[in-house]
């Protein structure tokens, strides 16, 4: 089996390439290709001829996507059509990432993977668009992830990177404590993905988190007593953190479709582990 991973430099695209090493994939990023021009990239995948493609490419800085709204739908929106398309011609199975970040965050029960979305962002809606983009592959997977940490790759540092990096100049951390949403370790979802792969699971939309959920202060709290580092940390609501775009204030993912995951704070403390 033929495996392409695109977005390979980056948190997610560096687990996946370690969990299916066996099979030697293509790691492609944004040097090998780019998945906004539809032309370009078709004639990059004809020749590569993939049984799967694997899209992590996506722009994730929230805010940024609000000042740059026609960049974010080209990435994450219209991309994953575009492979689609190819995927269709290739016979491929195309497996997309998203985000909690397509819900309002208004239901405190969670959300299944068949709720009816309703983003608040720039991001969400991009996002959103990319999962309709990517349904339009005969085979497909849609994975959704939040709070994704791990080793950083050439992209941004996750939540806990920086809240650790914060803690060796600052005894006080203001975090906020809302916004609830389940952490999902980046090895943990490669696992799922390729779970999801090997089983040949109908084609549709999985929620792949890791189990239980958490604000952003108690994230922090857990991040810093499995690390045993002494740091002041404040609750305080999102209003104190000037912010372009809406957050979901409740956006747990519901896992109805796969086996289990395991807590999050486990691989927290395997990811805090193996950083030492």
């Amino acid at each position: 089996m033929r495996i392409l991973i695109i977005g390979a430099k980056g948190m997610l695209g560096i687990a996946l390439a370690e969990v299916f090493l066996d099979s030697k994939p293509l790691l492609w990023d944004r040097e090998e290709i780019d998945v906004t021009d539809f032309k370009a990239a078709n004639r990059k995948l004809q020749t590569a001829k993939p049984d799967v493609i694997i899209n992590c490419a996506a722009m994730t800085d929230v805010d940024a996507c609000e000042d740059n709204s026609k960049a974010a739908h080209a990435l994450n929106g219209e991309a994953p059509a575009n492979l689609a398309l190819v995927a269709n011609d290739l016979g491929a199975v195309l497996i997309q990432f998203s985000t909690s970040y397509i819900f309002d965050g208004r239901n405190q029960n969670g959300y299944k993977e068949d709720a009816a979305p309703m983003p608040l962002s720039v991001y969400g809606q991009s996002k959103l668009q990319g999962e309709r983009g990517a349904a339009m592959a005969k085979k497909h997977y849609i994975i959704r992830l939040d709070r994704l940490f791990g080793k950083a790759g050439a992209g941004k540092k996750s939540f806990v990177d920086k809240m650790l990096e914060a803690a060796r100049t600052q005894k006080q951390l203001r975090v906020i404590d809302g916004e609830e949403a389940c952490p999902t370790y980046a090895p943990d979802l490669a696992a799922r993905t390729r779970y999801i792969l090997e089983n040949k699971v109908p084609s549709g939309i999985y929620h792949a988190t890791n189990a239980g959920a958490c604000t952003w202060y108690g994230f922090a709290q857990a991040i810093f007593k499995i690390a045993g580092i002494g740091v002041e940390l404040i609750p305080v609501s999102a209003d104190a953190f000037v912010r372009k775009a809406a957050r979901p204030k409740y956006s747990v993912l519901l896992n109805t479709k796969l086996p289990p995951a395991r807590p999050w704070q486990e691989a927290l403390g395997e990811y805090l582990q193996s950083s030492v």
